[in-house]
Order: structure tokens, then sequence, then C-alpha cells
């Protein structure tokens, strides 16, 4: 424990979110476990000042009590950042010693990366050199040849995010099978996460829309407060959530769409993240295969851990050997 926290000394940390009580209580958590806080801001205050700040190793960013301000700001920030960015949300325990020293291990790792989309020479991307395709394009019908071999569940929470992209970017080129990710977010993320996955994977990432084919080499995420449906066509379906559920959206509940319309066909992998989503999900018969990170690579290995105990998982690695 000594000399993790030695490791700390050296590492420099700016916390970055929407609710200054939130970063403050951040911050005296990461000081307490040895770690130097250079600053401490807003997204949109640190987007305005920047370059004038510390310079830093890291970025912890807080996306509870999120703002539209805070959503915009994070969406320049992931290009301009001039350091690696970690994400936490409410899932966060900065009261708990064990999970910050676990959370240290992570900035320390983070760290060690450049900015997978730092711009070069501080100015920022040309859009037209690097284009983002983060909506939904018109889908009229999906011919039986382009229908996935396979759908694949990605359930994730916190840390899901980071193991999402390593996995996804892993993969050089689209399978013929589509992917859903059920990752617990705000609902204001959905389109922020899928342009960052569409930026750093050979993926389409798109947010589920009504009416749309589930096609192979396509990414989709499910929404937070609709309830996603798969009909007889392979078409999205958005209905009303009307059960009261303790995540959002509910890993258990696509496994289990997607086990109903694909069977043998359909799979899950669990990445990282607190609680047991996920579970039920195994236990109901995923359809087909299910994996799960390894808790090694996990910021938070409870999700993973639980779907393991069921029996279920066939296979645990760091996010790149499951691609």
């Amino acid at each position: 424990m000594a000399a993790i926290e030695q490791l700390n000394e050296a590492l420099r940390v700016g916390v970055l979110g929407a609710s200054q009580l939130g970063r403050e209580e951040m911050r005296e958590a990461l000081i307490r476990c040895g770690l130097d806080v250079s600053l401490e801001d807003s997204l949109a205050g640190y987007l305005f000042n920047l370059g004038e700040h510390p310079s830093v190793h890291v970025l912890l960013v807080d996306l509870d009590e999120a703002a539209d301000r805070d959503l915009d700001a994070l969406g320049e920030l992931l290009d301009k950042a001039p350091a690696p960015m970690v994400f936490c949300d409410a899932s966060a325990r900065p009261d708990n010693r064990a999970w910050m020293l676990r959370l240290a291990e992570k900035l320390h790792r983070a760290a060690q990366r450049q900015p997978s989309e730092a711009p070069r020479g501080g100015a920022p991307k040309n859009p037209a050199a690097d284009p983002i395709v983060a909506v939904s394009v018109p889908d009229t019908a999906a011919p039986q040849g382009h229908r996935p071999e396979r759908v694949w569940v990605l359930g994730a929470s916190f840390g899901g995010p980071e193991a999402v992209k390593r996995f996804l970017g892993a993969m050089p080129e689209p399978p013929q099978a589509a992917f859903i990710i059920a990752q617990h977010i705000g609902e204001g993320f959905v389109e922020v996460m899928a342009q960052q996955l569409s930026r750093s994977s050979a993926f389409q990432v798109v947010p589920a829309a009504e009416g749309e084919h589930i096609r192979p080499g396509r990414v989709y995420i499910a929404p937070v407060e609709r309830r996603l449906h798969i009909d007889a066509e392979g078409r999205v379906r958005l209905g009303e959530e009307t059960r009261k559920l303790s995540y959002a959206p509910s890993i258990d509940s696509v496994m289990e769409e997607v086990a109903r319309r694909y069977g043998a066909n359909g799979g899950a992998i669990i990445f990282s993240g607190m609680g047991d989503d996920g579970a039920r999900g195994c236990q109901a018969g995923a359809g087909g295969l299910v994996w799960a990170q390894d808790s090694a690579s996990c910021a938070i290995d409870s999700m993973p851990s639980c779907a393991r105990n069921t029996g279920v998982v066939a296979h645990s690695a760091p996010p790149e050997a499951l691609a």
C-alpha cells in the first residue's frame, strides 16, 4: 500500500466536473491517496481557459450532474484535451479508500498512454479529414444477406466506455456481427459516446433508432430512457419503460431481448462495472456465448465477477483479447 502511495506522488491529476461539491470531494479523496491534484474546474471552465492551466498527466472527468453546456464542452475536449481522460459518474466512491486506491492505479495506467484523440500541434482536428458518423441513416430493408451472423450485447458500467473502446479498436475491420452497447450512462452522453467510439474504431456507432434494422458491422447504443425491443424483421422498436429499474439501460433486459430474438446466434460480453446488472441475463439464458472482461483489466470488476458466478461465462480476458 505504501508503495502505491509513493508512486502516486509523481502523478499530477486534473479533476473536472459539473458539481463543485463533487469535485472538492474527489480532490480531497485523491489527495488522501497521495496524488497531486494540480487543477480543479468545470468542463466548460477548463475548455474556456485551455492552455492556461497547470500541466497534468491525466484528467479525471466526473459526469454526474452534467448539464447541456458540459456536454458541449466534453465534445470539444475529446478532440482538444492535452492529457488522457478517465471518466467516472454517480457510482464513484470517494469515501471508500480501497476504491480510491484502485482508481489511482487506473489513473496511472491512463497517464502512460497518449490521448488517442489529441490534436497535433495543439490545433483542433479538421472535421473534413476525420468525419464523425454518429447519426442513424435511412433504413428501408435488410436483405437476408445483410443480416448479422451474430448479435452481441456489450454490457458496461463504470470503466466501461474505455473497455468498449479498447475492444472495438482492437478489431481491424467490422465483422459480420452486430453489437448493441448497454452502457450505464446519462441520456445526454449517448451521442458523445457514439462520436468517441466512431473516431477510435472502424465501426459506425449510432444510438439505436426506431425502425432501424440491426445490420452486420454496426454498433448500436441502447437508449437510457426507453426500452429496446427487436421485432421479427430485425428492426429496432423503442417502447416505454414502465418498470422501476436499478440501472439504465438495463443490461439484463437487453440480453434477454437479444436471446429471445436471436437465440443461439446471440451473445454477450460483460465489461467493467459496479453492481450485478447482466447476471440475470446470464441466468435467463443469454442465447449464445457469454464472455466477460477479466478482473485484472477492469476499473471495477463487480459486474464481470457476478456474471462469472452464474457459471455461464465461457471466457474471460482483457478487452483486446476478447475482440
